[in-house]
């Protein structure tokens, strides 16, 4: 009988309460889609408006928001100083900028900031000279050595660069010395933190360090970029090491100089030439903050006799030195006398360079140290030489006016603006599909997680349709002087919560040696009371006359069950065919905590280790999750009215 009669329904008062009814259902659907947009739209954000909460994309409509996405890419939180860095390229970043996702908050500026540096690309000349400048980064940087590099790398390519390296988790744990189960949980948190700015530093050449030059080496070939494979796009996540930003924090203290466009406009490095208050901040920059390991000095017969005695005051003897390199080196030549220990022009490789910086430190006078090719910026200014032969042809082929070819910093801003001016939808793309492209690899190439999850469900659904019909059956059918106190026990089972029942159940398991197999997943949850209780109702709702019948004809009890009883109970069992089977899908609780093995992991338990791993990309967590769901939303979208019936009958009965 319908709430409303069709008299009623043709009244303003029935009409009211109709258009009433109405507005509720549709406030509750959008309190489904609402959360679910943000979640879907978080799964395509970056690090710049992952923080909005929004539920629609807006970098979708906006050209400036896909700009700062970009950014974001190239200079991730994850890097050591990034937006620290990236300022010295753009000095019209503003100072307050220091994170990703205050710059996403604050869209007025971020948009009035990137409207700016996109309009640069509106005047025919200026683009020209910039696709000219972005064409010689992309030559230089081909060529540049990979240990002075920067990699804003992506953490989910990690994993798939060392399993293609290193085939097994054995060879690479022997490699890196450490213990890990899967490739999704190696950390190189160190290849993005080098501290390539400080004063000693010179990188460790061991395994991990080996395989950082290669991981740069990729990205280099665009291995994980491929759409920016031409000449003039040539921004990428690897770019030089450039040490410019350094001598801009020094110079704004040393010099009092604090509008970012003026530092942007000294020399790097310091001529010779340059005025007198200028270069004394240079050397006292050298002295005690450029990295020492693109110094230069003269070697003579003086400074070699002054290297040996400045060996002797420090190790004493020749057997201490050699310890002492072996520790750090197993490859360090042991020597007989201090005579064969050479001092070179340059850093030497290996743990007897911090030796070379101590003594260049405290032996050589800073006027006297050279600026090498090793520094960025000096080697991109001595490549454009060598191609435009002097200043003034690369003040034409740039559109500038320098005095001095040191003014001259690496083009990474006009290489930016141009490659996104070339494949503004490209990284688009990219930035969308990549989340999902990453978890369906983990999902369904590289782990085992669908397939457990597919075999679970299948015993889960196949169980519980065995075990609670049964159970139902039997207290129905056969009039048991127990039935009611069995019934209160099957229900009392849903009075504890399930945190209650882990222990108990984890040490049954275990005795039982069930742990780490399918079994300590469906047993645990074969019989549900609250199931059996119903099932028993609507058994004991069947005519009795329908079970006399087919005990007169000859029937046997498995078929009056199987071909009498059960379709007639068919809403509800399949109600519980699906409660079973969003319980095997979404348990991870339970499955984390009798299968440890990652062999019998299911995509809830992946999805809950994936968060824990990628915790610092919550994006790529948002695509796990948006995937997770996906296989919930069909079984729902078909099993309607098999929901439905199952609410409304036992309601009827």
């Amino acid at each position: 009988m319908p709430i409303i009669s069709r008299t009623d329904r043709k009244s303003m008062k029935g009409r009211a309460v109709i258009f009433m009814i109405y507005t509720l259902l549709i406030l509750g659907g959008l309190t489904m889609v609402f959360p679910f947009s943000i979640m879907l739209t978080g799964s395509m954000s970056t690090y710049f408006d992952y923080e909005r909460r929004s539920p629609l994309p807006r970098f979708l409509v906006s050209r400036t928001d896909r700009f700062m996405r970009v950014l974001s890419g190239f200079a991730p939180p994850s890097h050591r100083g990034s937006i620290r860095q990236l300022r010295s390229f753009f000095p019209s970043l503003p100072e307050d900028w220091q994170m990703w996702s205050q710059i996403g908050d604050e869209r007025q500026a971020s948009d009035a900031w990137a409207s700016a540096m996109l309009a640069e690309l509106d005047e025919p000349d200026t683009l020209e000279h910039y696709t000219v400048m972005s064409r010689d980064y992309g030559e230089f940087l081909a060529s540049w050595d990979l240990r002075e590099t920067v990699l804003a790398y992506d953490q989910r390519h990690v994993a798939p660069f060392l399993r293609d390296r290193y085939d097994t988790l054995d060879k690479l744990n022997a490699a890196w010395e450490i213990s890990i189960d899967t490739f999704s949980k190696v950390s190189a948190n160190e290849w993005s933190g080098e501290p390539i700015d400080q004063h000693t530093y010179v990188p460790l050449a061991d395994t991990r360090y080996t395989d950082l030059l290669a991981f740069r080496q990729q990205y280099r070939d665009n291995r994980y970029t491929s759409y920016l494979d031409d000449p003039e796009s040539t921004a990428t996540h690897l770019r030089p090491a450039a040490m410019a930003y350094i001598w801009e924090e020094f110079a704004t203290k040393a010099l009092g100089i604090t509008d970012q466009k003026q530092l942007a406009k000294l020399p790097f490095p310091v001529p010779d030439g340059a005025s007198m208050d200028v270069r004394e901040a240079w050397l006292e920059f050298l002295e005690k903050r450029f990295p020492l390991r693109h110094i230069g000095i003269l070697v003579n017969q003086r400074r070699q006799t002054q290297l040996h005695t400045f060996l002797q005051d420090r190790f004493r003897n020749v057997s201490y030195l050699n310890r002492v390199m072996l520790d750090e080196d197993p490859h360090w030549p042991e020597i007989t006398s201090w005579d064969q220990v050479k001092l070179t022009e340059s850093i030497p490789d290996g743990p007897i360079g911090k030796v070379w910086m101590d003594f260049v430190q405290t032996s050589v006078p800073v006027r006297q140290w050279s600026i090498r090719n090793t520094l960025p910026e000096k080697g991109f200014q001595a490549f454009l030489l060598s191609k435009y032969k002097s200043l003034s042809g690369i003040n034409k082929a740039y559109g500038l006016g320098l005095p001095c070819v040191e003014q001259l910093r690496i083009p990474y801003k006009q290489a930016v603006l141009v490659t996104f001016n070339n494949h503004d939808w490209d990284f688009t793309r990219d930035q969308v599909f990549s989340n999902y492209v990453s978890v369906f690899d983990e999902l369904f190439r590289r782990g085992r997680a669908a397939i457990n999850t597919l075999i679970l469900v299948v015993l889960a659904v196949f169980v519980t349709l065995t075990v609670n019909p049964l159970a139902g059956y039997a207290l129905s059918r056969f009039r048991l002087r127990q039935s009611e106190k069995i019934l209160v026990f099957c229900l009392a089972t849903m009075a504890f919560p399930t945190a209650v029942a882990a222990i108990p159940g984890f040490l049954l398991l275990r005795d039982l040696g069930l742990l780490n197999t399918f079994a300590a997943l469906v047993l645990p949850g074969a019989a549900n009371g609250m199931t059996i209780f119903l099932l028993k109702g609507f058994f004991d709702s069947l005519p009795q006359d329908l079970f006399e019948a087919a005990t007169i004809d000859g029937a046997p009890e498995w078929r009056i069950f199987l071909n009498i009883s059960l379709p007639l109970v068919k809403p509800i069992l399949a109600v519980s065919a699906l409660n079973a089977f969003i319980l095997a899908y979404n348990g991870w609780a339970w499955a984390i905590i009798v299968c440890q093995d990652p062999k019998l992991w299911t995509m809830a338990v992946w999805t809950y280790q994936f968060s824990q791993t990628l915790s610092a990309q919550p994006f790529t967590v948002m695509a796990a999750f948006i995937l997770n769901s996906i296989p919930v939303l069909i079984v729902f979208l078909f099993c309607q009215k098999i929901i439905l019936r199952g609410i409304i009958l036992p309601q009827l009965k």
